[in-house]
């Protein structure tokens, strides 16, 4: 055969295979890996025009749209993603999976011009060989219009995202109004009945500049729950769950910055995600077992935070630890069950991994049983990777623990919570550790003294130097700075009531260091919140709004 006709004879079958398509020039198919695609299409329309659907009576389908090589999606949480900007009311978008059948068929909504990105869940390993647009009921010649401006595949959101170039969404959420200062979203019928099956989480994300807002929730009959978010230090992501805001909404409206807002179910073992300001006043009526409910604080995903029906439920899963860990005269030790009857450790709990890990090794190296409380609280933490299973023991893996109860009245569980808060941003984020210490080494010895003597006072074991500085930034960071120079008076005001000895001490420490609690406060609190920690006084980001 000669060359030219050898030539002409392939261009002739390309033409077969490809069923006399055209390439499509606007745009290349963008896969989620970063690999661009060609694309074909079964029309040839001038370049300027063949982004652009404009449905008629006579033709009321887009050109389809063909892959030059499948997408096989790679894994978990893709989506396919066209980008376009529409004024049409009824589109439908067709995803076909090879020439023949089709992968998921939906509808686009109008974007009133603006630029939007419309997400399609994907599942890990189906194909995607091409795409196209239809109008059921095309309105005629001069009908509104569909512009594209790109199709691949995306990591899949679901709710909606703003960014710099237009909306992102999946239909999940209608967005009915949108500005820099504020966003109102509508959460359709069919994304309220799959929130119905199980524990469901918005999530509302923030840019890192933000500077706080408000967030109001309003069910179909009207109901309303709003939630200011502090200004200082607000974590890049709010999450509210049925629990905190009582009722399933049906509208969300947000004063402030914002950068998304998704919706997300929880499996039922997975710990809720939350601020400790929500997890104060939640609703127990929805706690998914009856004696506690475990959450992670959203700031620190890594610190589990127990809340439990009654002091005796959180001294079931805890109180042998304490001891165990903290408590003077007994550390070291593993009490029975029988010897700590009816003695209360105390109102909130705080566990670092390696404590947890020493814990139930020593319990499994002695033969010692566990109570049903003590495994349940086994299996949390090695579901959540603070403890893992060490050969015959087990080891520290990441993470802590917390705990409150609602045996303890609202004022002081706010008070314990903040507490037990920053001992979990202490063994969190190192920096902070490293600056706690800097500080108590800075102490003379005669405020040393002090604070180990109110320290034993409360039954803590003074000897383990790490607690004695964690519960120190705790004690001091509790309150709110204005607060700080009466929580000194009153802890000077009882040791001096409480022994000579003391009273001696007390008042060699007023005469040296009548500004030592503040002087203190003022540099752990400096040193958290340059951590990304909370300012001292307060770990809540989140209130509910009375």
């Amino acid at each position: 055969m000669r060359k030219g006709a050898r030539a002409a004879f392939l261009a002739a079958a390309a033409l077969m295979i490809l069923g006399c398509t055209a390439r499509f020039e606007s745009f290349g198919f963008q896969a989620a890996d970063g690999t661009r695609i060609d694309i074909r299409q079964s029309a040839r329309r001038a370049r300027g025009q063949e982004a652009i659907f404009q449905p008629s009576k006579d033709r009321p389908d887009s050109p389809r749209y063909t892959l030059a090589r499948p997408v096989v999606v790679a894994g978990h949480g893709q989506a396919f993603e066209i980008f376009y900007a529409s004024t049409l009311p009824d589109c439908t978008l067709t995803i076909f999976a090879d020439e023949k059948a089709i992968l998921k068929k939906v509808k686009l909504p109008a974007s009133s011009g603006t630029p939007l990105r419309f997400l399609v869940p994907l599942a890990e390993g189906e194909k995607i060989g091409g795409f196209q647009l239809s109008d059921p009921a095309p309105a005629g010649p001069a009908s509104a219009s569909l512009s594209m401006r790109g199709a691949g595949t995306a990591p899949f959101v679901h709710g909606f995202a703003i960014e710099a170039d237009g909306l992102t969404v999946d239909g999940s959420l209608e967005v009915l109004s949108a500005s820099p200062s504020r966003v109102t979203a509508r959460i359709p019928p069919q994304t309220r009945e799959e929130m119905e099956q199980g524990t469901w989480v918005i999530s509302i994300g923030q840019p890192a500049e933000s500077a706080g807002g408000r967030v109001v929730f309003t069910s179909a009959e009207g109901t309303s729950a709003a939630f200011d978010v502090g200004p200082m230090h607000a974590p890049d992501r709010l999450d509210f769950a049925r629990g905190s805001v009582g009722f399933l909404p049906t509208t969300i409206d947000f004063t402030g910055s914002l950068h998304e807002i998704t919706i997300a179910r929880l499996p039922r073992d997975v710990p809720i995600p939350a601020d400790p300001g929500l997890i104060l006043t939640w609703e127990q009526s929805s706690w998914r077992r009856p004696d506690f409910e475990v959450f992670s604080w959203d700031r620190f995903p890594k610190v589990l935070i127990f809340d439990t029906a009654s002091y005796d439920v959180q001294s079931g899963l805890f109180n042998r630890l304490a001891f165990y860990v903290e408590k003077a005269g007994h550390a070291g030790e593993i009490e029975t069950p029988q010897a700590l009857s009816g003695i209360h450790g105390y109102n909130a709990h705080d566990y670092r991994a390696e404590d947890l890990a020493r814990f139930f090794t020593t319990v499994k190296d002695r033969g010692i049983a566990l109570t049903p409380e003590e495994g349940q609280l086994l299996g949390q933490l090695l579901a959540n990777g603070i403890v893992t299973q060490s050969g015959s023991g087990f080891a520290p893996g990441d993470g802590s623990v917390i705990s409150i109860s609602r045996s303890s009245s609202a004022i002081l569980r706010d008070l314990l919570l903040t507490h037990e808060c920053f001992h979990g941003a202490f063994f969190s984020v190192a920096s902070f550790r490293d600056a706690t210490e800097q500080q108590w080494s800075s102490l003379s010895e005669l405020e040393k003294q002090v604070w180990t003597r109110f320290l034993a006072s409360r039954g803590y074991d003074t000897t383990d130097h790490y607690l004695v500085v964690n519960e120190f930034q705790s004690y001091l960071l509790q309150q709110e700075r204005k607060n700080v120079p009466g929580f000194q008076s009153l802890t000077l005001s009882r040791m001096r009531a409480a022994s000579t000895r003391d009273a001696s001490l007390v008042k060699r420490f007023l005469a040296a260091h009548p500004d030592s609690f503040i002087r203190s406060f003022d540099a752990l609190d400096e040193a958290l919140q340059s951590a990304g920690g909370p300012p001292g006084g307060d770990a809540a980001s989140v209130r509910l709004s009375h």
